[in-house]
């Protein structure tokens, strides 16, 4: 069975909260399809094309770049973009009061269509199809969490709670992955060879455009760790934050639900960062967690209910960590913050459809609510996961997915933005010229480019000889 085998294969549009767009505000919202492309790459579009800089523009959440997905942003005071490409399509929509965030999305509607569906697979579906349907399914981290372990770089936040910190730094520049591209495999093995030699890594940072500062800190003081974690992109910091916090929720829930469900009525599903227990009938969870089960914050201070913290604390210890142990120290964007989970989620309106012409396709239609993972669901209806890894590279870590970050921040240096393939006279207007080329950033992402605003036209001084205008024989000048 293949799942995402063609963008079409994986259709995501978001849903906004009633109310949210209207009429008037000062905020102008924007519909925005995209394909082969991260949410950060189509807001820096729209940024270059509205005349902003790529943090004045609103996120309900991050999709995924393999897929087709619709999302909406919003700009304050915003122009009315209209842009139409094979890549990606912006038109406005509306108004709203407040700019975009997660509070205004309720959730996802999902179009999954998987082939080569076997016979015996068909039915594993249908049966797993009634089971979601009346019981719902355990809400886990889906893979798109864990670009890491793709990567090769390991669990880098781990590695900073035990005080690792060079073999962090290390890890999440040089760890290597099959699914590394040419120069992305290439920059890794020159770091990692020369290692230590911090003014060669410099260098090489430099060539490739990516992380030079890091270096540079290293350069003033080789010890300083710390100080040359600050120089990783921001963003890029987070993603590795929030995928170890998730990994620990997932490794603690996934033993909760296998202690609470008979083995008969138990399922497990093979996932790149362990196996997830499912239960085939509903969860006999403790009713005092009313649906809930704790992301942890620092120290596990944050888990009021005593099971949560008995099976969270082994997880930990599993790992080599005390509970007291689990917060980062004196790196700046590594700071663990807790949050309520639902541990059941019940997707809607889920439908299968068949195609008379192919019947080893099929496909799924669903809703589910705002950071709950699509893939998830399908591995619990099929047993496995089906999704092809992506060939690219940690430089940037595009194609993450990261719900709880719906805007880029302020002095964050965003990534490039896509080369628009299509241009027309009435997009031409909308942003009065082609959105300019970005620079090189040094940390990684690339550099904003200043905003898209016409030029006001220069006079030309009296004197200057201009082609075509030469005066004829004889004329006065």
């Amino acid at each position: 069975m293949k799942i995402k085998h063609t963008p079409q294969d994986f259709r995501v549009r978001e849903l906004l909260a009633d109310g949210y767009v209207g009429d008037r505000g000062r905020h102008r919202v924007y519909r925005v399809t995209k394909k082969k492309l991260t949410s950060f790459e189509a807001a820096r579009a729209l940024a270059d094309m509205a005349g902003v800089p790529p943090a004045e523009v609103g996120l309900a959440g991050l999709k995924d770049r393999q897929g087709v997905t619709t999302q909406y942003m919003s700009v304050e005071g915003g122009r009315p973009v209209r842009w139409s490409a094979p890549d990606l399509k912006i038109e406005p929509v509306g108004f709203a009061h407040e700019g975009l965030s997660s509070s205004h999305s309720v959730g996802n509607h999902f179009e999954v269509t998987l082939r080569h569906v076997t016979p015996s697979l068909r039915q594993r579906i249908e049966t797993g199809l009634a089971e979601v349907r009346e019981h719902g399914f355990v809400n886990y981290f889906g893979e798109q969490r864990f670009g890491n372990l793709r990567f090769g770089q390991g669990w880098v936040a781990r590695r900073l709670a035990l005080g690792e910190r060079e073999q962090a730094l290390k890890e999440l520049l040089c760890g290597r992955s099959d699914v590394d591209d040419a120069r992305h495999r290439e920059f890794k093995q020159m770091l990692a060879a020369r290692w230590g030699n911090w003014r060669a890594c410099r260098d090489i940072a430099g060539k490739y455009g990516a992380h030079h500062s890091v270096f540079e800190e290293l350069g003033k003081d080789p010890e300083d760790f710390a100080a040359a974690l600050r120089r990783v992109a921001a963003r890029l910091r987070l993603i590795h934050l929030y995928a170890w916090q998730s990994h620990v929720w997932n490794r603690a829930v996934s033993a909760y639900v296998a202690s609470i469900t008979p083995a008969r009525e138990r399922l497990f599903v093979e996932g790149i960062e362990g196996p997830l227990a499912f239960a085939r009938g509903a969860l006999a969870a403790d009713p005092a967690m009313e649906n809930g089960f704790r992301l942890p914050g620092e120290g596990l201070e944050d888990v009021a209910h005593p099971v949560q913290r008995e099976f969270l604390a082994a997880e930990l210890a599993r790992q080599g960590l005390e509970p007291e142990q689990f917060r980062i120290e004196g790196v700046s964007g590594f700071q663990l913050k807790g949050e309520d989970r639902d541990l059941i989620v019940r997707p809607r309106r889920l439908k299968l459809f068949d195609y008379r012409d192919d019947a080893g396709r099929i496909t799924l239609r669903f809703e589910l609510p705002r950071g709950a993972y699509a893939t998830l669901l399908v591995a619990r209806l099929t047993g496995f996961f089906a999704v092809e890894p992506t060939r690219t590279g940690p430089l940037t870590a595009a194609g993450e997915r990261d719900d709880r970050a719906p805007r880029a921040e302020r002095g964050e240096r965003a990534e490039r933005a896509p080369r628009p393939k299509r241009d027309t006279r009435e997009t031409r207007d909308a942003r009065g010229k082609r959105p300019p080329r970005a620079g090189r950033d040094e940390r990684g992402p690339r550099r904003p480019p200043a905003a898209s605003r016409p030029r006001a036209p220069q006079p030309r001084s009296p004197a200057t000889k201009q082609r075509g205008n030469k005066p004829k024989k004889g004329a006065r000048r």
